[in-house]
């Protein structure tokens, strides 16, 4: 019986010792490419909102990741040449061929005004009328219609520092921001020491975009996207976002 027992005990040893050499075999680092574009990719932090659901969502799976931020414009260029495994911020129909995963987070440029202003903006068209600050080459990004509007808007400029546009609107010197929410509500705390912070309204006249990671490797995809689930079904996902936009 003892004989039996001890047999057994090393069967079941040698069964958990291979399974958790197996589970070992299939954990892989992934070098993710990602667009320094804070709060969703910071290069001085290694972070972002983007990077940190990309981690979280692959270590479920036993994954880690090596990130290398590249400006937001190379990232599919260097997947294509092979430099990485996986790339943010991509949607399935940029021209690059890869396993694209679930969709892991939405932009949603919106044309914010300060409360106290009154403004009621219902389309791009309303634009037309107001002094306007947008991002750099948004009349490029943004579409026909706001293209027109910035064509013929003589109080339409665009400027590249984000924390420049919040600080135009929050002084009076602007009547509108267009870009990104969350863009948006990260810089407005790096400004708070700076300026005095006003309530604002956020006009939603552009459609959101949703986007995806793009992987060499659908098993590694599978992961990411049953990660993903986990890390939504937790309440993890929002924390994430919440730790850089509120507060």
């Amino acid at each position: 019986m003892a004989f039996s027992l001890k047999k057994l005990t090393f069967s079941l040893l040698g069964t958990a010792l291979l399974s958790g050499a197996f589970g070992a075999a299939q954990a892989a680092e992934i070098k993710v490419g990602q667009g320094v574009l804070p709060p969703y990719g910071i290069k001085e932090s290694n972070s972002g909102i983007e990077v940190d659901i990309v981690r979280a969502a692959l270590a479920k799976k036993g994954h880690t990741i090596v990130v290398r931020f590249v400006p937001f414009g190379r990232v599919g260029k260097d997947f294509q040449d092979g430099k990485i495994d996986a790339a943010n911020t991509l949607t399935p129909d940029s021209g690059v061929k890869a396993e694209y995963s679930d969709s892991h987070i939405s932009y949603q440029n919106v044309a914010t005004t300060l409360k106290d202003s009154g403004l009621n903006l219902g389309s791009i068209g309303d634009l037309g009328a107001h002094k306007v600050v947008a991002f750099a080459n948004a009349s490029i990004y943004l579409g026909d219609d706001f293209a027109k509007m910035a064509s013929s808007n003589k109080n339409y400029r665009e400027v590249a520092d984000q924390a420049t546009q919040n600080k135009l609107l929050m002084t009076g010197r602007t009547e509108v921001v267009v870009g990104d929410i969350r863009i948006f509500q990260f810089y407005n705390k790096k400004i708070a020491d700076q300026v005095k912070l006003k309530d604002v309204t956020y006009h939603t006249i552009f459609n959101p975009t949703a986007y995806s990671v793009a992987f060499k490797d659908a098993k590694i995809r599978d992961d990411f996207n049953a990660g993903l689930k986990e890390i939504k079904a937790s309440g993890e996902y929002d924390q994430i976002i919440a730790k850089y936009v509120k507060g």
